[in-house]
């Protein structure tokens, strides 16, 4: 069984290719490389199609790596979020405004002229 020099040369090109992206330090698009490949083969995918989802997939992960990053910075004992916060232990916070507010409702009204009536408000 031997390989055809198309065989070969696709191979090595797939290669140098995951060597492209480990030395640029694209380390998920490298892995995901194979996979990305695959599927635009099987659907006919454009290269820039293609090429745009595996940069999605590096992009993703890098945003991932630096939430963790700045979650660690930041110190805090545990990631709670608003749904872990215990209202009732709590009865001076009101918990419709805060549920509003975790809304960002409010930057809607600011784009709309309301960022006076915020200024303006005791």
């Amino acid at each position: 069984m031997s390989t055809s020099p198309m065989q070969v040369s696709e191979a090595r090109r797939f290669q140098q290719l995951r060597g492209h992206l480990s030395y640029l330090k694209l380390n998920d698009a490298a892995e995901a490389l194979n996979r990305v490949l695959d599927q635009a083969r099987t659907e006919r995918m454009s290269l820039t199609a293609a090429l745009e989802q595996l940069l999605e997939i590096e992009v993703e992960a890098t945003e991932a790596r630096k939430l963790a990053a700045r979650e660690r910075f930041a110190c805090l004992p545990e990631p709670w979020t608003l749904a872990d916060f215990d209202f009732a232990a709590q009865p001076g916070v009101d918990e419709k405004l805060i549920r509003d507010l975790a809304t960002l409702r409010f930057l809607d009204d600011i784009g709309r002229g309301g960022y006076q009536k915020l200024r303006n408000t005791p």
